[in-house]
């Protein structure tokens, strides 16, 4: 198993060598990079061939790419129903893979999945699930298919609240989408504030291609390192042994104290 972070620790700083230079003198051997930082843009895609060299030249793998596209645009919807929206969206979502596939490919990941909740009567029915989720998979499955061709996997994310915070959800669309290069992130906190995130591992399956390692106390999205909430870590590592996880174990924390203690963490997790 190998000990993975995301550069959200150090979101405040632009997404360079000297941040990616203190990731891995911390022992860590994958990466996954936020579009959280400063100046953060996928217009250029000589800067994350750059990148790519950069965690290379560190010694660091490249794991995922965290998407969040509707921050930098409201009207990119992946289960948008409007053809201009659909088209602007896969313009989007595109440069987002173009910019994994420049890394050296890898994993680009969203939990942007707007799909409503299911209907529990008639009003409720027009909110339109049916309607957003078949537009979702149909939007989805084209990005799959560009994707696919460019030696990159998408991952969907569970949330905490909304229709992913259920990993039944989660594990239907992925048979309903049936790309192979398509699977799913526990978000470990999240899960953490909707239900149980051992028995979402164990839903979820073999569609589990990558994770997001964090605690809290099930009232906040707080990203603390494993042991400072309520999580079962040995429940976690238990449930990632019996499904074959061969993926990165990817921490998602949220304060850069959080970093030099994070090898030992990772160690005293799966000793």
């Amino acid at each position: 198993m190998k000990l993975g972070a995301s550069t959200l620790l150090f979101k405040e700083r632009p997404l360079g060598r000297d941040l990616l230079a203190d990731i891995a003198a911390a022992g860590v051997d994958s990466a996954e990079l936020t579009d959280y930082h400063p100046g953060f843009s996928y217009e250029d895609p000589a800067s994350f061939r750059s990148l790519g060299a950069t965690l290379r030249d560190l010694g660091l793998d490249f794991n995922s790419l965290h998407a969040h596209l509707e921050s930098f645009d409201r009207e990119c919807d992946l289960a948008g129903l409007e053809p201009g929206r659909q088209r602007l969206t896969q313009k989007a979502y595109r440069r987002a893979v173009d910019a994994v596939e420049q890394l050296g490919g890898g994993i680009l990941l969203t939990h942007d999945i707007r799909i409503p909740e299911p209907p529990v009567d008639a009003a409720a029915a027009e909110g339109g699930h049916k309607q957003k989720r078949d537009a979702f998979l149909s939007n989805l499955g084209t990005l799959a298919d560009y994707a696919a061709d460019r030696g990159v996997r998408l991952a969907l994310e569970n949330t905490g609240r909304g229709y992913t915070r259920e990993p039944e959800r989660l594990v239907a669309l992925m048979r309903d989408l049936d790309r192979v290069n398509v699977g799913v992130c526990i978000d470990t906190g999240h899960r953490n504030l909707a239900g149980d995130p051992v028995g979402a591992l164990r839903v979820i399956g073999d569609h589990l291609i990558t994770l997001h390692i964090h605690d809290n106390h099930g009232e906040k999205d707080e990203h603390l390192l494993p042991g400072m909430g309520e999580i079962s870590w040995p429940g976690i590592t238990g449930a990632l042994r019996d499904i074959g996880y061969g993926g990165v174990f990817l921490y998602e924390l949220a304060r850069p104290e959080f970093l030099p203690p994070l090898r030992t963490n990772f160690e005293e997790l799966w000793r």
